[in-house]
C-alpha cells in the first residue's frame, strides 16, 4: 500500500480534539437552553404573583367598599391585637348585586353582616369570612377569632402594616389630614372595653403596606383605599 493511501482518515488525536469541541458546543448549548427555561420560569412566577396580588387587592377593595358600622363593638374597620385587619361588611351579594340599589322589597337577608379578617400566616396573606348573621353575638365572636382555616390570597407575604387617614378640622375646614398609626394615642387608643381591638373609628382612608418575599414578588408594596361614606 502506498504512503499516500496510508495517510487518509483521522488520527486518534484529531478525533479526541473533535469530540472535545463537540462536547463544549453541546455544553454551551445546554446552558443556553437552561438559562432560557429558568428565565421563562421566573417570568411565570412573577406573573402568577402579580395576578395573585391584583385579585387580593380587588377583594380587599370590595370588602372595604361594603364596610358597615354596627355600633361601638362592631366598628366598620378595626385592627385585632395581632395586627389582623377586621372589616364588618354587608353580606356579599352574587354577581356584584348591591342592596343600596335594590328595587322593590328587600330580600330577607338584607340586614345580615359578616366579619372579614385579613392577616399574615406562615408567609401567606389569608382572608377569613364569617357566616352572615343579623345577630351581634356571632359577629362579635368572629371579631375575636378567625372563622375556619382562611383562604390564601397571596403567597410570599411576610409582613403587613396598616395606617389610617384622619381629616383635620370640622365641616368645610376638613380639607387636610394625616396618616396615623391606629395603635397610637393620636388615633384614640383602644376600642371600647375590648383590649384586643384597636379601633379605626371609620377613617377616611386606609393605607396597607405588604412586605413580600416569595418566589414571584419581592420587596414592599403599598396600596391606599378610600373608604366610602366614612368620616
Amino acid at each position: 500500500m502506498s504512503a499516500q493511501a496510508r495517510q487518509t482518515g483521522f488520527t486518534l488525536l484529531e478525533m479526541l480534539v473533535a469530540s472535545f469541541i463537540m462536547a463544549m458546543v453541546a455544553m454551551l448549548g445546554w446552558r443556553g437552553l437552561d438559562s432560557v427555561a429558568e428565565s421563562r420560569s421566573a417570568v411565570a412566577r412573577q406573573m402568577q404573583g402579580a395576578t395573585q396580588l391584583q385579585l387580593a387587592m380587588q377583594q380587599l377593595r370590595a370588602d372595604l367598599a361594603s364596610a358597615s358600622d354596627a355600633g361601638s363593638e362592631l366598628p366598620a374597620v378595626s385592627l385585632a391585637g395581632n395586627g389582623d385587619l377586621l372589616i364588618v361588611r354587608r353580606r356579599a351579594e352574587p354577581l356584584g348585586a348591591d342592596l343600596r340599589a335594590w328595587r322593590g322589597a328587600l330580600p330577607v337577608h338584607a340586614g345580615e353582616l359578616e366579619v372579614v379578617r385579613w392577616g399574615i400566616r406562615a408567609g401567606r396573606l389569608l382572608r377569613w369570612a364569617s357566616a352572615p348573621s343579623a345577630a351581634a353575638a356571632p359577629l362579635l365572636d368572629a371579631m375575636l377569632r378567625p372563622a375556619g382555616d382562611g383562604i390564601a390570597m397571596l403567597d410570599g407575604a411576610v409582613g403587613m402594616r396598616v395606617l389610617v387617614f384622619r381629616y383635620a378640622g370640622l365641616g368645610l375646614q376638613r380639607q387636610s389630614g394625616a396618616w396615623v398609626n391606629p395603635y397610637t394615642a393620636a388615633d384614640g387608643g383602644q376600642a371600647g372595653n375590648n383590649p384586643m381591638l384597636a379601633q379605626l373609628r371609620t377613617p377616611g382612608g386606609l393605607r396597607l403596606t405588604l412586605q413580600l418575599d416569595g418566589a414571584g414578588l419581592h420587596g414592599s408594596i403599598e396600596r391606599e383605599f378610600l373608604l366610602e361614606t366614612r368620616q
